[in-house]
């Protein structure tokens, strides 16, 4: 049975009951689950309670899974929704942890999108130089970069930052992304130019270091 006949029949047997079946798709994407929530609601200990929700959610509903749908993109979706209703009541009432804080212990291990290439800063998707590689450094580096994204994310829209998140940090195929937000592809591309756009700004006017330098 090839990959994908593998995970068709592991979702319906998990619809059907089968308590092994259902936990081994929720240890297959729960550190996906719980990086996706973070990105929207900036806090490990909310994007922790939102996982566990969606998972909840998942065991409730899977038998409304359409048979041939894309599972992943209808998990991440329901994923997206749960972190934005969670950020919209709990924005006023929390302080949103820092990423140093949450790289030193209240993350899981192995961070999706954290290499060279993801985020905001050189060598991620909005600029290029310095900073990628492994050693104390490059963590250190990458660390900065989370936290700038993190902040001037702030400036986009609903639809942008889940577009960026989804595409340039957890690296999802554009047409994978457009599924999970229901949408098209080329509207997908137009959101993440959009969103790169305003970053780049927010870099301009707030971090000028951490624009590609130019050359000659």
């Amino acid at each position: 049975m090839n990959e994908t006949g593998h995970e068709t029949d592991l979702v319906e047997r998990a619809a059907a009951g089968d308590l092994d079946a259902f936990t081994a798709l929720v240890d297959t994407r729960r550190e996906r689950v719980f990086w996706i929530a973070y990105h929207i609601v900036s806090d490990a200990e909310l994007a922790r309670d939102v996982a566990q929700e969606v998972f909840l959610r998942l065991y409730r509903v899977l038998r409304r899974f359409r048979r041939g749908g894309r599972f992943d993109a209808w998990l991440y979706r329901i994923t997206l929704h749960l972190a934005i209703d969670a950020l919209r009541k709990e924005r006023p009432h929390r302080q949103a942890a820092s990423l140093d804080d949450l790289l030193e212990g209240a993350a899981p291990a192995g961070e999706p999108g954290t290499g060279a290439g993801s985020g905001p800063g050189p060598g991620g998707p909005m600029g290029a130089g310095a900073g990628a590689g492994g050693g104390p450094s490059a963590a250190l580096y990458r660390r900065e970069v989370r936290r700038i994204f993190q902040e001037l994310a702030g400036c986009l829209g609903r639809k942008q930052r889940a577009a960026f998140i989804l595409r340039e940090i957890e690296g999802l195929p554009t047409a994978e992304v457009a599924a999970i937000l229901g949408t098209t592809e080329s509207t997908v591309r137009n959101h993440i130019l959009q969103a790169r756009r305003l970053l780049q700004e927010g870099l301009r006017a707030r971090y000028p270091e951490y624009l590609p330098r130019a050359k000659g």
